[in-house]
């Protein structure tokens, strides 16, 4: 339970407000690029069956991380084989975790014709020391996948690294625990909300107080979320109280002893195989329009003796 005393902790100080700098917005935040384009009529790239992972690290100057100017943000990017443009996922780690960990649910993602943008957040990850890592830095990290969102957008570009591999209009956001925290805002917090993502996946997940208001959850938005009845990390009532707040379509999955990351995360468990399954059902039918994938995901999501899942039309 040390991190669900260290999460109440922070809320306090994170619900006494912010700088200004620490929340995101439906503007382009500052430092950042507008890459918002119309809707594409090329074919989207079902992918080859292959993935390559590039490292690029992107550098925000115009926010500070704690007293260290600018926001520096490691990030693992993962392009399918084929010819594109592909839908894109942006990934959020959890505290103490990094992008790394996911590299089998990640590469299987991309596999199936997603590029894939996985960063590493300044404060949070298990990069930095125990003792200087800071819970309530959270409330940075929306702003944070917003400017990272906005540089992969801009290798998108003629001329880019990535042009014309991405569909920018096809947009989903993915999250564990603290990095679920992050998605959570970036879909129903004022401070953040982020409307290019189409369509959301939040593993073991909570929201965190976030400065500029209280979360707003009238906004329909496809979610699939996952929670495990052996986490104690962040127990599953904890979890269900978000959970309970989501409009729908929501398909919420518990996983039968199920524990906070091992289902998500490359440590092997049981779990694995159901959420790949259930995962690439739910992107492609909410970033593919694939109805059919859609229809799935309450079959691939419910394996006796593993898991069950509710569906919230």
């Amino acid at each position: 339970m040390l991190f669900i005393a260290a999460v109440v902790a922070a809320a306090g100080v994170a619900a006494c407000g912010g700088d200004g700098n620490s929340g995101d917005s439906s503007a382009t935040a500052p430092g950042s690029t507008d890459t918002s384009t119309t809707t594409t009529t090329t074919p989207l790239g079902t992918g080859d069956g292959t993935t390559t992972m590039r490292t690029e690290t992107f550098t925000d100057p115009s926010r500070p991380t704690g007293d260290t100017p600018g926001r520096v943000l490691p990030t693992d990017i993962y392009v399918p084989g084929g010819t594109g443009p592909f839908p894109m996922i942006v990934h959020a780690h959890g505290l103490a975790g990094n992008s790394q960990k996911f590299s089998e649910l990640l590469s299987a993602w991309s596999k199936a014709g997603y590029v894939v943008v996985a960063p590493n957040f300044p404060l949070t990850s298990d990069a930095i020391p125990n003792d200087q890592r800071s819970v309530e830095d959270v409330v940075n990290q929306p702003a944070d996948l917003r400017f990272v969102t906005d540089q992969v957008l801009e290798m998108n570009q003629q001329g880019g690294a990535l042009a014309g591999l991405i569909d920018p209009d096809r947009l989903g956001l993915s999250g564990l625990s603290l990095g679920g925290a992050t998605a959570y805002a970036k879909l129903f917090h004022p401070c953040c909300v982020d409307e290019r993502f189409r369509s959301a996946i939040l593993m073991s997940a909570f929201t965190f107080p976030m400065p500029g208001g209280e979360f707003t959850w009238g906004r329909r938005f496809p979610v699939l979320v996952f929670s495990g009845t052996a986490d104690t990390s962040i127990p599953i009532a904890v979890q269900q109280q978000a959970i309970d707040q989501l409009p729908g379509p929501t398909w919420a999955v518990t996983l039968t002893d199920g524990t906070h990351a091992w289902p998500f995360e490359n440590t092997p468990s049981p779990h694995d195989q159901l959420v790949i399954d259930t995962t690439l059902d739910f992107w492609a039918g909410t970033l593919r329009d694939d109805a059919a994938a859609l229809t799935s995901v309450t079959a691939a999501a419910t394996v006796p003796g593993l898991s069950s899942v509710a569906v919230t039309p």
